[in-house]
């Protein structure tokens, strides 16, 4: 009987190729966000969603250098932008709603005066 010829490898050990960690998805989406920030404002009336972004927004990181704890708790939420109705005339700033993507509690909703 003929035996049967293995086959020799040339190369060295063989690896794994390590996967680059995906970037975990957050628990709440934009959407979802979104759905809190409107359901908090539903009985305020005079706001209206005007953008939502990841973290926060450029024009406000000053606000927000003071208080270093506000800041790194708004780090990991939906910062929902709110503007007063265009028909009103009143005069005012602008709203933040800080929405967490792991429970979707508000971490912070407040007017913002930057003049």
């Amino acid at each position: 009987m003929a035996e049967t010829k293995k086959k020799k490898r040339t190369a060295g050990a063989v690896t794994k190729a390590k996967a680059k960690p995906r970037k975990k998805e957050p628990t709440i989406s934009r959407q979802d966000a979104l759905q809190i920030a409107q359901a908090y404002l539903a009985d305020k009336g005079a706001f209206a969603v005007s953008g939502i972004v990841d973290g926060i927004p450029e024009g406000f990181e000053a606000y927000f250098a003071a208080d270093k704890q506000l800041a790194a708790a708004l780090k990991d939420c939906w910062i929902v932008e709110c503007g007063l109705d265009p028909f009103l005339v009143v005069d005012g700033g602008t709203m933040l709603i800080g929405i967490s993507k792991t429970t979707g509690d508000i971490v912070y909703a407040g007017i913002l005066n930057m003049a």
